[in-house]
């Protein structure tokens, strides 16, 4: 007002176009706030492309932007002042919103979801283009908009074809593929996912095929018949695209076939490790399984009474659905946070014996071990960088974290020989001779120094150099048959002008000979043992960010057959998490509410979400639209 602007406690604005976010909660009871933070705000500063850093646009396109970023929750998303709308303007919009919640049984959340936040927009749009409208004249309805979901998804994947062609013919592409069925139709989808990486060694993921398998077609043939439709559909090449997946039988089947690359997924292979090893400690100690059936026990009373949970700073965890072993760690770590009020409040109840079998140093013994195996596993399920590399160090750390400790809890000690055992069973004979290089490709990793026996060390330094080799020779061999291929097409397009009396024509339109460093294989083996020599000499930095990708880019000048080795290993993911990631999304669309949508329409709302996440949304011309 005139020019002064007034100063609000407990807030933070963008000085870019300054959307408000608060920064403490009102005064509770106690007359003590709750602190959220200013990490949402950073993020959306960061994110935020307005030019103008003094004044708010009159239009409300402008107040709330395009892009934001996700905001803590609680933290309202619209925390500003609505001034530009009159009093009844506003009850008004607030009573349709909570008929939109209310009505259609929506969370709140779900007024912040961009994907509504842009439907509200674009009608904002049309009404300032045409004028106040009927929205019954001009809204699509169901069958219209399932319509629009599958010409979206078939023209996503033409999309995505033109998207891979470059990462294939460079030989950087890899897959997941997994099975997952819904809870309520127990219909099964088949999900494939590819890795790719550009020019730029940026690591990109996407979600091709969610499809959908009758109970009965579920062989291993017919698996194999529709992965290999899929690799034809997207000109993937067979052979050259690894493909990570679990050990289901049908899928190991499948790829047995033809003997296929296969892969397998590194971070299954650390949850049975941790499951067989607990099972075995349970099964032989009666004390341990009368501290598991405690907890079980526990973890139902809670669930099913009331006055508990909520008075706990901390409620008792139900674990997640991916990794039982997750769920085994954020289950005893919510409960060790927890026990002391726990005991309070059972206590005040009578009901203090169910904690009597659970044993609290026994309880935060294995919350401590269980913590550094929580964050091993998400070094193996990232998806927006190499995880490859991590495969080989995670054995080596987890070996490390099992040593016995004098002062461990007795079944500590017992747990810790089992992991052990299982490792040694379970997870080291999965490990390929892909992870080893791959881990020789990361600059903090290469020098092996968690290995400890010098005459193994020795033997994989020798298997790694020579695994180098021969993924030189396969690139470059590769790359030779591509401009062979590229030589001929140009052979047959219409000659070059020639001048007259020109001794040298037929030099000058040879312009793409093969060069002889390429094909001789002293040559190439001299060059990459080279490379090899300067890369081991080398320092890392100090402010390498445990991104491969990262240093490759940066040297794929000096160091470029490596470089382009590492581009092809280092796409490969570790485990096929994105693909339960995306299981995950799957189980959100196909609901209780919604259990009669039809394959189809799963497979392409599953695929659009996920291409929407990743900021991919197929944008369809006009002009196509029109014919």
């Amino acid at each position: 007002k005139e020019g002064k602007q007034q100063i609000f406690d407990w807030w933070a604005a963008c000085k870019h176009c300054l959307v408000a976010y608060r920064t403490h909660s009102k005064r509770d009871a106690f007359q003590s706030r709750k602190n959220y933070g200013l990490t949402s705000l950073h993020l959306h500063v960061k994110q935020c492309h307005s030019s103008s850093s003094t004044i708010i646009s009159s239009t409300s396109t402008d107040a709330v932007p395009k892009e934001s970023a996700p905001v803590q929750t609680l933290i309202p998303r619209f925390a500003y002042n609505k001034s530009q709308l009159s009093e009844q303007l506003q009850r008004k919009l607030k009573d349709a919103e909570l008929k939109f919640v209310a009505a259609g049984s929506h969370s709140f959340n779900a007024l912040e979801n961009d994907g509504v936040l842009d439907l509200v927009q674009t009608t904002i749009d049309i009404g300032a283009q045409m004028g106040k409208v009927n929205v019954h004249e001009i809204f699509y309805g169901r069958k219209t908009i399932r319509n629009e979901s599958i010409a979206k998804f078939n023209h996503f994947s033409t999309t995505i074809r033109q998207i891979l062609d470059e990462p294939i013919k460079n030989h950087c592409v890899a897959a997941t593929c997994d099975m997952w069925t819904d809870d309520y139709v127990k219909r099964s989808y088949l999900d494939f996912s590819v890795f790719s990486t550009n020019d730029e060694y940026i690591l990109s993921h996407c979600l091709l095929r969610c499809k959908h398998f009758s109970e009965e077609s579920k062989t291993s043939m017919n698996i194999w018949q529709e992965i290999k439709y899929i690799f034809e559909s997207f000109n993937l090449s067979f052979g050259d695209t690894p493909i990570v997946t679990d050990q289901g039988s049908n899928m190991v089947a499948a790829f047995n076939i033809t003997q296929e690359a296969r892969i397998p997924c590194m971070a299954h292979r650390c949850n049975t490790t941790f499951e067989t090893a607990w099972n075995r400690e349970d099964s032989k100690n009666p004390t341990f399984a009368m501290f598991n059936l405690a907890v079980r026990e526990l973890r139902k009373y809670t669930n099913q009474t009331s006055g508990i949970q909520d008075k706990l700073t901390k409620t008792l965890k139900g674990g997640c659905s991916t990794r039982p072993w997750r769920s085994y760690f954020i289950i005893h770590d919510s409960l060790n946070d927890s026990f002391e009020e726990l005991n309070i409040i059972l206590r005040d109840r009578q009901e203090q014996h169910r904690l009597f079998n659970i044993d609290p140093v026994l309880l935060n013994g294995i919350v401590q071990l269980m913590r550094p195996f929580s964050m091993i596993f998400d070094q193996l399920e990232m998806a927006n960088q190499p995880t490859l590399q991590n495969v080989v160090p995670s054995y080596y750390r987890m070996m490390n974290d099992t040593q016995a400790d004098a002062n461990d809890h007795k079944i500590i000690k017992e747990l810790k020989s089992e992991i052990r055992y299982c490792l040694d069973e379970k997870y080291l004979p999965s490990i390929l001779q892909i992870h080893w290089v791959a881990t020789y490709l990361d600059p903090s990793f290469k020098s092996f120094f968690f290995v400890s026996d010098h005459s193994y060390l020795a033997t994989q330094k020798k298997e790694v150099r020579k695994g180098l080799h021969i993924l030189a020779s396969d690139i470059i061999q590769q790359f030779d048959s591509y401009s062979s291929q590229s030589q001929h097409l140009s052979s047959t397009s219409p000659s070059a002008k020639r001048f007259k009396n020109d001794p040298f024509a037929d030099f000058r339109n040879r312009k793409s000979t093969p060069k002889s460093s390429i094909n001789d294989t002293n040559a190439l083996t001299k060059e990459l043992d080279r490379q090899i020599q300067l890369y081991d000499s080398m320092e890392i930095d100090d402010g390498y960010d445990n991104n491969p990708f990262t240093f490759w880019y940066s040297h794929k000048g000096d160091l470029s057959l490596l470089a382009k080795i590492a581009k092809s290993v280092l796409v490969i993911p570790a485990s096929s998490a994105e693909s339960e990631r995306h299981f995950s999304m799957a189980g959100q669309i196909v609901t209780e509410h919604r259990s009669s949508l039809d394959p189809e329409c799963v497979e392409a709302l599953v695929v659009l979400k996920e291409a929407y996440i990743n900021k991919m949304w197929p944008t369809i011309p006009l002009s196509n639209e029109q014919s």
